[in-house]
């Protein structure tokens, strides 16, 4: 069995998802560009919303650790949709076909009540799921601010990780000019450094009861198959 990191894809983005993949498989003659950004931004919207928005709902009004995280997923979002405006907008059929790998791969299918549900996903290392797996043991057993620290830690690596699989590695795959590759690289900078210091600011702030609500949501997300 192999052990990811996945969450479900929502609704909209699973059908435009599959018509895209349809549409290549078939051949479609039809440009494939616009609804390549449609998936594109979809996805992204999906991600920002379940790794930063939706860790914040149940903090108390005007937290600051609410307010670093949604000026950060503001800042994500901006940033990656003008990205994918730029690098897919007008680009050929044939130009498009390395991404679909990309699409691929970052996605699960999983049988729910007889139904496929897509999930974005990546592949979660051994090690790193276990730090996890003992943070979140020591947590369970009330130890919650010894494990403060070692949470954000473990938190900081899962950074980089997400990071590559969401950002690094579909630029890396696009053949980008010089003007675009250096906008990948500042923007993909501008993002990583501000989770970074997001991540190391807000485990500072949570109180004991919202890194308790934080593990409990996010390890949900550990999925082996």
């Amino acid at each position: 069995m192999s052990l990811y990191f996945a969450f479900p894809a929502g609704d909209r983005l699973q059908q435009d998802s599959v018509q895209l993949l349809a549409n290549f498989e078939q051949d479609h003659p039809a440009a494939q560009s616009d609804l390549f950004v449609k998936v594109a931004n979809g996805f992204a919207d999906v991600v920002i919303q379940t790794l930063l928005l939706n860790m914040v709902q149940n903090m108390e009004g005007g937290h600051l650790a609410a307010r670093i995280m949604e000026k950060l997923a503001g800042v994500i979002k901006a940033t990656v949709h003008v990205l994918i405006r730029q690098t897919l907008h007008k680009r050929s059929n044939e130009e498009l076909l390395p991404l679909l790998a990309f699409v691929k791969s970052r996605r699960l299918v999983r049988s729910e009540d007889g139904q496929d549900r897509d999930y974005i996903c990546f592949p979660l290392p051994v090690d790193l799921a276990s730090r996890f797996e003992h943070v979140f043991h020591r947590i369970d057993q009330g130890h919650v601010e010894e494990e403060r620290m070692a949470l954000r830690d473990a938190m900081l690596s899962f950074s980089e990780l997400a990071h590559y699989h969401f950002y690094d590695e579909p630029t890396q795959i696009l053949e980008l000019g010089f003007i675009a590759r250096k906008a990948a690289a500042v923007g993909g900078s501008s993002i990583q450094s501000g989770s970074q210091s997001s991540i190391r600011q807000i485990f500072s702030q949570l109180k004991e009861q919202e890194i308790i609500d934080f593990v409990s949501y996010f390890r949900t997300m550990f999925i082996e198959v």
